[in-house]
């Protein structure tokens, strides 16, 4: 079992707090070294890192055990993050949803020495962080962390859909690749988690022909309990959004991200300056939105 006695999470305080936080822990501030840490204090049961801040809002981070009581001093509500944990792996994905671009996977591997760390970095599930945080961040820490991602293209997407694989088997192989890469990489055995998007029996059909995944767990919202899923929904993000920029500069105007009304007739505009082909060359062809699309252009 992975050991989550130590927890961690997370709040925002203004102005006013921050300057009662700072003196509150003055006399157990230590010097930090990351660049993103405004201050840093540690007590007997846990930590507190207020992190620097371009509005007048400032993310603070409690970790270890016994925190509550100063907690609430700053908080009502409070909001669970990733906990600390013993080595392992982990895997998530991004851009399914997204009717432009890839499908991204990416795998980490997170051990005792680098999850302190990552932690005061900020690190958890990438939807609760903006995508300029994320991109700073991973500029920052990417080399401290082993992964692997691997990318399904549009075209590539396509070509599986074609074969008969729906998007909940391209994304158990594309996990499977990943781990079994990474693993490759670290050779060390631990937990492999994968945040659950299929039954245990499903995800093993889609896998049938490839090796084992050696320890596997798949678990709901685990990008919220495991730091190395954290880290890899971070690192799969920053990836999609890398491709997207390419894809904008490509045909010099803002692709848009998901598949809202917005981005329908996005694409149903842009179908009609560079054509349906180049569409879907760029776009997943599962989507009812293609679909519609090419309905419009025929009518």
């Amino acid at each position: 079992m992975l050991n989550s006695a130590n927890l961690t999470e997370t709040i925002l305080i203004n102005k006013s707090q921050l300057e009662t936080m700072i003196a509150l822990y003055e006399d157990s501030k230590l010097l930090s070294l990351n660049a993103f840490v405004l201050f840093f204090a540690k007590l007997e049961n846990f930590s507190v890192t207020i992190y620097t801040s371009k509005t007048d809002q400032h993310k603070v981070v409690f970790q270890g055990h016994d925190f509550e009581s100063d907690l609430s001093l700053f908080s009502n509500k409070k909001t669970t993050i990733v906990h600390q944990f013993k080595p392992h792996y982990g895997s998530d994905e991004v851009g399914t949803g997204d009717f432009f671009g890839p499908v991204v996977v990416t795998a980490s591997y997170v051990d005792a020495a680098l999850a302190d760390e990552l932690i005061q970095f900020g690190v958890k599930d990438s939807k609760d962080l903006t995508d300029d945080f994320m991109r700073e961040l991973v500029a920052k820490i990417q080399h401290k962390v082993t992964s692997v991602t691997t990318v399904v293209t549009p075209e590539k997407y396509k070509t599986l859909i074609d074969k008969g694989y729906n998007l909940n088997a391209i994304k158990a192989r594309m996990h499977h690749h990943a781990l079994i890469t990474l693993r490759g990489k670290v050779t060390k055995k631990h937990p492999m988690i994968i945040d659950q998007f299929a039954s245990l029996k499903n995800f093993l059909g889609y896998i049938h022909d490839l090796p084992a995944i050696p320890q596997l767990v798949l678990e709901v919202k685990a990008e919220n309990k495991y730091l190395a899923v954290a880290m890899s929904s971070i690192l799969a993000r920053v990836k999609f959004l890398d491709y997207m920029d390419t894809l904008s500069l490509t045909y010099g105007i803002k692709i848009p991200l998901g598949a809202s009304v917005y981005v329908e007739k996005f694409a149903l505009n842009f179908a009609k300056k560079h054509g349906i082909d180049v569409l879907k060359s760029i776009t997943k062809s599962n989507f009812k939105t293609l679909t519609r699309i090419e309905d419009a252009l025929s009518s």
